[in-house]
């Protein structure tokens, strides 16, 4: 499983899809959690997000807007979290937005 993903700034395509494993190994079934994403570095978020971020029995899907990914070129800290019943599950990845051809 990848810990890291790279975007051209300003894309909104693909669709971020994350996975959450169990010990053993298996994908977490996230349907009917409420999900975010915040992009962002230890001290700063750049991107938080809520509309667009769906749990499903694969994962985690996050689909981008126009402008979303307008970021300034750079590695960031992405996170996101499947909340329910007021119990989170959490992962954070590497997410390098690299600058658009002029």
């Amino acid at each position: 499983m990848s810990t890291s993903t790279e975007y051209v700034a300003g894309s909104e395509r693909p669709a971020l899809v994350i996975q959450l494993l169990d010990d053993a190994g298996a994908v977490i079934d996230l349907s009917g959690y409420t999900c975010s994403l915040k992009i962002g570095d230890p001290t700063t978020t750049v991107l938080s997000k809520t509309s667009g971020v769906v749990g499903s029995a694969s994962g985690v899907t996050v689909t981008f807007s126009a402008g979303e990914l307008a970021l300034t070129p750079n590695t960031y800290l992405g996170e996101v979290v499947a909340t329910s019943g007021g119990l989170d599950y959490r992962r954070q990845f590497s997410i390098t937005i690299t600058p658009a051809l002029p």
